[in-house]
């Protein structure tokens, strides 16, 4: 069946989402009269001034972020949008959220809010031509969306993946200081909770469970690397280097299998041979009976202080 489209439009839309603006419709030679055609006729549907989506192309995610983006050039994605779009876990779903610094900006559809802080090095252009925060910026913005805890995640997410630092992290805050931004106070909070010599910790799971024991005065060095002697070392997910007591988070997913359960049994051997006491828990412990495991940690770790 033959496009309504010329060809030129058609590549446009491929890259876009099934999208194109007013622009390329000009540069496709698509006459004023042949656009009255497609909209009657439903090929093309508009969703922002100078903006329109294929009709026959579904709407999606990352379609209602680009359309935002090509109306506006003053915006970027940001909240848990950009979250979302940088594959960051503990993100809220539902409305897209951008940054605006003008209050000129109405669209439809999409959550926009105002800033008086942002410049070109706070969000970056991706390859589809979505404008999003970069890390440093987007986890001082989450802080308005976050609570305490999974702010905290997502900040060690964003250490662990090289994506950001603990003095750029600062810095960033500094420099959104009392500027009247939401969350600002959090987001300050949060950074103040975590030792900037801290490594990070490697899952959500591992972060709910080290504060836990931490309110319990349990305090575990995260990601703790043991020397065994010979050239070889191994990490625990947390430890008290002084008590020699470790803590090890089996996820079913990493430590499944005949190989994996050999390899922990004989790390635990190894750790025994030194005198360390390493408890292990998994996931499933930590979603099903986190207070009966977090109890039965700080118990253990008492006996161990006590020997």
């Amino acid at each position: 069946m033959h496009s309504p489209l010329p060809a030129e439009a058609l590549a446009h839309a491929r890259r876009q989402y099934g999208l194109l603006t007013c622009k390329q419709l000009d540069d496709a030679k698509v006459s004023a009269r042949h656009r009255t055609y497609l909209f009657e006729g439903r090929f093309l549907v508009p969703i922002h001034k100078g903006v329109y989506r294929l009709g026959s192309h579904d709407v999606g995610f990352e379609q209602t972020c680009l359309a935002a983006c090509l109306a506006c050039p003053d915006l970027v994605v940001s909240g848990p949008s950009a979250g979302t779009l940088h594959k960051l876990r503990n993100m809220p779903t539902g409305s897209v959220h951008l940054l605006a610094s003008t209050g000129r900006v109405r669209l439809s559809g999409v959550v926009i809010h105002l800033t008086t802080v942002l410049t070109k090095s706070d969000w970056t252009s991706r390859d589809d031509g979505i404008r999003v925060l970069r890390p440093v910026r987007l986890a001082a913005d989450l802080a308005r969306f976050l609570d305490d805890h999974d702010l905290e995640s997502v900040i060690e997410q964003l250490i662990d993946r090289g994506l950001v630092s603990v003095p750029a992290l600062y810095a960033c805050g500094r420099r959104l200081a009392g500027r009247g931004r939401d969350g600002s106070r959090r987001f300050a909070r949060v950074l103040d909770g975590r030792p900037a010599w801290n490594k990070p910790k490697d899952s959500d799971l591992e972060v709910r469970l080290f504060r836990a024991l931490a309110e319990h005065g349990v305090v575990l060095e995260p990601q703790v690397s043991i020397d065994l002697g010979g050239g070889r070392s191994l990490h625990l997910d947390g430890a008290d280097r002084g008590r020699r007591f470790g803590v090890e988070v089996d996820h079913v997913t990493w430590h499944g299998g005949r190989l994996a359960a050999q390899r922990d049994k004989w790390r635990d051997r190894q750790l025994m041979r030194i005198d360390w006491v390493v408890a292990r828990v998994t996931d499933e412990d930590l979603q099903r009976r986190f207070a009966s495991t977090v109890a039965d940690l700080v118990e253990i770790y008492r006996l161990r202080q006590a020997a």
